[in-house]
């Protein structure tokens, strides 16, 4: 028995020692069939494969659609979409006129530092709101649903399912619109414009400049933004308008 078991142990040390040989090689890839060209391009180009997908999505006031960014050709040159939840089917909302829109050769210095810092790439319509439709304000009507898309030739409102978009507010060579946002009641817009807080009534009535000194202090307004507030004497949601100066 232990000769058995020597003999055994033997045999195992043995086949441990014993070189791995593979009896079959790897076979070559034919370059012609099995293989395909990957150019450089395609490995560092923006959006990456297989990462176009929807952006900035976002209900309707009504919840009846849901509105998006999507470029249908996965580039950065993107468009607005809206999907109708009931009936289920998309369509086309926005897109710039003669296939414009932002674009690196048209983007001023401001909008230059703003995109750094909000770390933003895309192109063509690049963000939008929708427009409150509330009844509480007495400047502001029920309508169409309609959203509010800035430009760099200015700020357009647009209906869904409407005609021909608005151009409501007109950029100027050397004084672009930097970072327009609607009030909650849909009444007033604002933005900023030569380093300076700025606001428009959208019912009538002209630009009206709200901050003043900002390049003889040394300071840039770049960006703006609404806060809401209660007004006890006209219930409902009004917009206090805040800055941030750098």
């Amino acid at each position: 028995m232990q000769d058995k078991a020597v003999a055994e142990d033997g045999e195992k040390e043995t086949f441990s020692k014993k070189p791995r040989h593979c009896e079959a090689e790897m076979p070559l890839t034919d370059s012609e069939e099995d293989s395909f060209l990957f150019p450089v391009e395609e490995i560092v180009q923006y959006p990456l494969p297989g990462y176009v997908a929807p952006s900035s999505i976002s209900f309707s006031l009504d919840g009846r659609l849901i509105s998006y960014l999507f470029s249908p050709d996965g580039t950065l040159h993107r468009k607005v979409f809206a999907f109708d939840v009931a009936s289920r089917r998309q369509e086309l909302v926005f897109c710039p006129l003669d296939g414009g829109g932002l674009d690196e050769s048209n983007l001023s210095a401001e909008e230059k530092l703003r995109r750094e810092r909000s770390r933003e790439r895309g192109l063509g319509v690049t963000r939008y709101e929708w427009k409150s439709r509330s009844t509480s304000s007495s400047c502001s009507a029920p309508g169409k649903p309609t959203i509010m898309v800035p430009l760099p030739n200015g700020v357009y409102f647009q209906e869904i399912s409407g005609s021909e978009p608005e151009l409501k507010l007109t950029c100027c060579v050397g004084s672009p619109i930097i970072d327009p946002h609607l009030s909650p009641d849909g009444s007033m817009l604002a933005y900023v414009r030569d380093d300076e807080l700025h606001v428009l009534n959208l019912f009538g009535g002209e630009p009206k400049q709200l901050t003043f000194g900002a390049i003889a202090n040394r300071k840039v307004t770049g960006t703006c933004w609404y806060t809401h507030v209660y007004h006890s004497a006209a219930p409902g949601y009004l917009g206090s308008i805040r800055a941030a100066t750098q």
